[in-house]
């Protein structure tokens, strides 16, 4: 997509203002428009400018938002060749962070939120050209781009200037936490179900840009504009879940996911072992089905090249390439490759193909393998590899070339996602269980929510889902006759052992397109009889960690299999802080405050030091000086997880 597709688009109809500094910015105050904002927006074609130049400023932030979203969690480890600016980072010393950091730059975020508030303020709605309303689609668009980057903000700086729509330039933003701020978010939305009508009806469509021959003779990728919106469901049920209105979170989630004319089923998309003996024949053969592309519903698009604009510099910096000499400087925590090998792997097969009789549910033997990502959880072997292969022998020979060449198989170049399916599914799950609904929830992760499944849960679940804080969410529990359980079937397949071709029986997926999330990486999780509710409230139990009452230590347990599947699932993806931080605040009620801080302390501190035993605990070892800051006082926002405002330094 060349520069001139989008940032021309933006330009032909906008005059930009200058930036004086980043303190002016951050009072919210800033003419950094990309339009006359002395203007009214009533032109259709301005409109639609304005919005893909407001798309161009998102591209700024893309990379940084998923850099500033993992480093500061649990899940990655700084290499040796990391740069001074991802070290400062990783560092947590974020009052030494130097003003020349590129990932420290909060005047990026209030550029995109400063034209949003422009154009929200004076983009005129009430335009009826052809009986439709032809700007609506925009506003709304507009509103979720703001909100996307006001709780990226949040995440990213703790509290943060906010600035009302349409109020005075002038006025400095008076600074909110990220609850407060999703809130007076949600407060300027007054009706979202006629929001939701209007953006069903109106949502914006223009086509598909991009595809020009590049100077390589390669092509760039063409984009549907329609992907780089934020679903309006989405970005309200977000804005729920930091708001702990639990119950409409869960609605926006389960209606944007089972909606009348929606079915997004989970797919049976998993990375697996080949054959029902566990057959270890190699990388290629146990990810034969593996999740895909399909699963994504938004993104940033970026430019293809230097040339065009602003290029994504994550594979730079997460992948061995030609560009970086193969010298990677991201790559997974010792506690991520923990949570992976903790899982069980469990098989089960229905009936016997050669015997026919019905075999039990079968755990995997976590020692029988030598390869540490090969035990436990399947997903993080098939999306982070190592290799050596790829060096010639003049490199293998230079001291300026990396040897381990590193590949992570989560990143398109030219998109930067914000969303897909699966990150909803988890999202519904935990806005269920902090509903009380905790059975609900953990379907999520083990079964898959069908009828079927919804059928087996607790009466007096389904009874209190009528009623959470007076609000019937029993909706939530219609995933309709599209949505169908998922079974194990048998086929005959050829695989090479030992030199010779051999027949085996191959388990797939016969019939039914809903099973559990945690069987993308770990086999059938519904029939394994480890993974339950019951064994980690024993655990718990054990560990002293049980406060007396029954729901809410069934919310914990869940809480505690909810945040390990985020890892699994969603890692290096740019989630991981905010999931640790959200779940966090979530439990601050349970121990009598805004945040429950060790949740979220014990986890990174032990980032380099996690312990793979299951019979151990794997938090004993962990940077102490870290957790004690990270706990600060053990229940109120702590400003040590957060980076400096420059009018903070």
């Amino acid at each position: 997509m060349k520069l001139n597709t989008i940032k021309t688009f933006a330009l032909a109809a906008l005059f930009v203002a200058g930036v004086s500094s980043c303190e002016d910015m951050l009072k919210v105050d800033s003419k950094t428009y990309m339009f006359d904002y002395q203007d009214k927006l009533d032109n259709p074609t301005d409109t639609v400018y304005s919005v893909l130049g407001i798309i161009n400023k998102l591209q700024k932030i893309a990379d940084r938002s998923v850099i500033l979203g993992e480093i500061r969690g649990d899940l990655v480890a700084i290499s040796d060749h990391a740069s001074q600016d991802l070290r400062e980072l990783y560092s947590y010393d974020f009052g030494a962070i130097k003003s020349t950091n590129k990932y420290d730059q909060a005047v990026d975020y209030y550029s995109v939120i400063n034209n949003c508030n422009f154009f929200l303020a004076n983009a005129d709605t009430a335009l009826i050209r052809n009986q439709k309303n032809v700007l609506k689609g925009e506003y709304i668009t507009v509103l979720c781009y703001r909100a996307w980057a006001y709780l990226q903000l949040a995440q990213i700086y703790g509290e943060v200037p906010y600035k009302p729509i349409g109020s005075d330039p002038a006025a400095s933003g008076e600074k909110k936490n990220i609850k407060e701020i999703a809130k007076l978010l949600l407060a300027e939305i007054p009706n979202p179900d006629n929001l939701i009508n209007y953006y069903d009806r109106y949502q914006p469509n223009y086509g598909e840009i991009g595809g020009e021959q590049l100077g390589n003779g390669s092509t760039s990728t063409k984009h549907k504009t329609k992907e780089m919106f934020i679903p309006v469901r989405l970005i309200l049920g977000d804005l729920c879940l930091w708001a702990e209105d639990y119950a409409h979170a869960a609605l926006y989630y389960h209606d944007f996911l089972a909606g009348d004319t929606r079915a997004y089923t989970t797919g049976l998309g998993c990375v697996t072992w080949l054959t029902y003996d566990f057959m270890y024949t190699g990388y290629d053969d146990y990810t034969y089905n593996t999740f895909g592309n399909n699963s994504y519903l938004a993104y940033i698009p970026m430019e293809a090249d230097e040339y065009s604009g602003t290029v994504s510099e994550l594979s730079n910096i997460f992948e061995s390439t030609v560009d970086n000499n193969y010298w990677y400087q991201l790559t997974r925590s010792k506690a991520l490759t923990a949570t992976s090998v903790r899982q069980n792997y469990c098989y089960h097969a229905k009936v016997s193909p050669k015997n026919r009789y019905t075999w039990p549910a079968y755990i995997e033997d976590k020692n029988k393998e030598s390869e540490v990502l090969l035990r436990g959880d399947l997903r993080l072997a098939a999306v982070l590899e190592t290799d050596y292969d790829y060096l010639t022998d003049d490199e293998l020979s230079s001291s300026n070339y990396g040897t381990e060449i590193q590949t992570l198989n989560k990143f398109n170049s030219e998109k930067i996602w914000l969303y897909r399916k699966d990150v909803v599914y988890l999202r519904l799950a935990e806005a269920l269980n902090r509903c009380g609904l905790p059975e609900t929830a953990f379907a999520i992760l083990k079964e898959g929510l069908c009828q079927e499944t919804i059928d087996s849960l607790s009466q007096g679940e389904k009874l209190r889902a009528t009623n959470i804080d007076g609000i019937n969410i029993s909706e939530v529990y219609n995933f309709g006759t599209s949505f169908t359980r998922a079974e194990i079937g048998w086929g005959e397949d050829y695989v090479v052992v030992g030199g010779s071709e051999v027949s085996v029986y191959v388990a797939d997926w016969a019939r039914g397109n809903t099973f559990g999330i945690h069987s993308r990486g770990c086999g059938d999780a519904s029939y394994d009889t480890l993974y339950t509710i019951g064994k980690k409230l024993a655990k718990m139990g054990a560990a002293g960690q049980l406060t007396g009452n029954a729901l809410t230590d069934s919310i914990r347990a869940v809480e505690e299999y909810l945040i390990d599947e985020m890892a699994l699932e969603t890692c290096f993806e740019g989630y991981r802080f905010g999931d640790l931080m959200r779940i966090a605040m979530h439990r601050g009620k349970d121990i009598g405050g805004d945040f429950e801080n060790e949740f979220l302390a014990k986890r990174v501190a032990t980032r380099e030091t996690a312990n793979m035993n299951d019979n151990e605990d794997y938090y004993q070892t962990k940077d102490d000086a870290l957790y004690t800051k990270l706990l600060g006082n053990g229940k109120d926002l702590n400003k040590a997880w957060f980076l400096v405002l420059p009018d903070e330094k």
